[in-house]
């Protein structure tokens, strides 16, 4: 079929028109159909098809004015939760409208396993015994096939799991490390799925989720929460795994909100760029902040911070000696990975490193590493990042200690879920999926905006 495309001005005439046509032009065809002699209750199941058939066109032509006129609709819409829903009534009948925005992630070659963590409620009084609810989302955005081997939570301090409580993935009961509650600071549960020996299959594009509960009485604070995946990647041929972790995340904040709680509080790390928008086809630069966070009571030692570029993003030479507050004034290693086609940046502790003086985080100190990168931008694809950092509590000989129970791990995947965005998103061409449902009428469109021109394209449109 061919293509329709609607300006702002005719999309908010067209709206009007068919709303009139609904009041007006029904009951002139419903009229029609009586003088041809028809039987008075097929009169009124047709009048009732074409009304829901009109209304849910309505409801439509709506989404299409919504889009056009009301920018910031698709602001908390992501590949997640990519969808919103709005109920109307035209004529006395009621129409769902729900218009869905199609994110395209760009090919990570089956590496770009997303995991995300949400608990509700997010806030409870203090001393209070409250029941939460945890989700733990898996999103397999590469383009091949992700196993899932093994679900890991670590839960805050104090949260007792709720025996039979787990949904989803699985419905058994995880294996548990621990089994009463402890004081802020204590190691906690952790919650351990095994999918072996059947394993997962998620197909790219897809996601799966576990949910399940836990109770706490809590003191003043804030709970994080954190999870991990292992899962064996499209390029192993041995049954190599890769481990993906959450930030720490899920909060659940008390009275104040201080102190911090949560399984192995030591080093924090998350990522922000700048621009979060580009112009298709234009070469752009585009900064990004590494923040590294001490939460523990005592100093850390930052050893290690690696970051995965996305697919045709290209380091700016010399940008990292740009912000003297960097952790490291220096360049990074830059090493390409064949696997997954992207440049990884490394900044490592060791004789001739690049991370050299070692940087000392205080308890609660704060810093950061910036550098900038460029790249032309696709458009309609969104680029995804991913920083990890490896933290020492302390020295052997001017390098770091990582032995068993002297360092650790800590790493942010590239999920656009909430807060600032460690992706850069391609702007001017957005794809939605409508679907307008009435009582006996649906409409399905797709449609293509071109935000430059306020121009939207019907690439389909389906009535039934």
């Amino acid at each position: 079929m061919s293509c329709r495309r609607f300006l702002k001005q005719e999309a908010g005439a067209v709206l009007l028109l068919v709303l009139a046509f609904i009041g007006l032009a029904v009951p002139l065809a419903i009229g029609a159909i009586k003088v041809a002699d028809e039987l008075n209750v097929l009169s009124r199941v047709y009048d009732k098809l074409l009304r829901s058939r009109y209304t849910a066109s309505a409801g439509a032509e709506l989404a299409f004015w919504t889009v056009i006129n009301n920018p910031s609709f698709d602001d908390n819409l992501t590949p997640v939760d990519p969808c919103t829903d709005t109920v109307i009534t035209v004529g006395g009948e009621q129409v769902t409208v729900t218009v869905c925005r199609v994110f395209t992630v760009i090919d990570l070659q089956g590496q770009g396993l997303v995991v995300t963590k949400t608990v509700t409620p997010a806030t409870a009084q203090q001393d209070t015994e409250t029941l939460f609810t945890y989700t733990i989302t898996i999103e397999n955005a590469g383009s091949a096939d992700a196993v899932i081997k093994q679900v890991y939570d670590y839960l805050p301090p104090k949260f007792l799991y709720v025996n039979g409580s787990t949904s989803g993935l699985t419905t058994s009961n995880p294996q548990l490390n621990n089994s009463s509650p402890q004081s802020c600071g204590d190691r906690p549960y952790r919650l351990y799925w095994n999918l072996e020996p059947d394993n997962i299959t998620i197909p790219p594009g897809e996601q799966v989720y576990i949910s399940f509960q836990a109770e706490a009485e809590l003191d003043q604070g804030t709970y994080l929460n954190q999870a991990s995946v292992r899962y064996v990647p499209w390029w192993s041929t041995t049954g190599t795994y890769v481990d993906v972790f959450t930030p720490f995340t899920a909060e659940v904040v008390v009275g104040s909100g201080t102190p911090y709680c949560g399984y192995d509080l030591n080093v924090m790390v998350t990522k922000e760029v700048q621009p979060q928008n580009a112009t298709p086809g234009v070469e752009t630069e585009f900064t990004y902040s590494i923040k590294t966070e001490n939460l523990s009571t005592g100093t850390r030692y930052v050893c290690k911070i690696e970051d995965n570029l996305p697919p045709t993003f290209t380091y700016v030479a010399g940008s990292a000696l740009e912000y003297p507050a960097n952790i490291a004034l220096s360049e990074p290693e830059l090493v390409w990975d064949g696997n997954s086609t992207r440049w990884l940046l490394r900044w490592a502790d060791g004789t001739g490193s690049n991370l050299n003086p070692l940087v000392s985080l205080a308890a609660g100190e704060t810093r950061y590493q910036v550098f900038r990168a460029i790249t032309t931008p696709e458009p309609g694809v969104d680029y995804f990042n991913e920083v990890s950092s490896v933290w020492s509590r302390q020295l052997v000989g001017g390098h770091c200690k990582t032995g068993s129970g002297d360092g650790g791990a800590s790493s942010w995947g590239g999920s656009i879920q909430g807060g600032a965005s460690p992706e850069s998103e391609v702007e001017g061409i957005i794809i939605y999926d409508i679907t307008s449902l009435a009582s006996d009428g649906t409409v399905r469109s797709r449609i293509q905006y071109t935000e430059a021109s306020g121009q939207i394209e019907i690439l389909s449109w389906q009535e039934y």
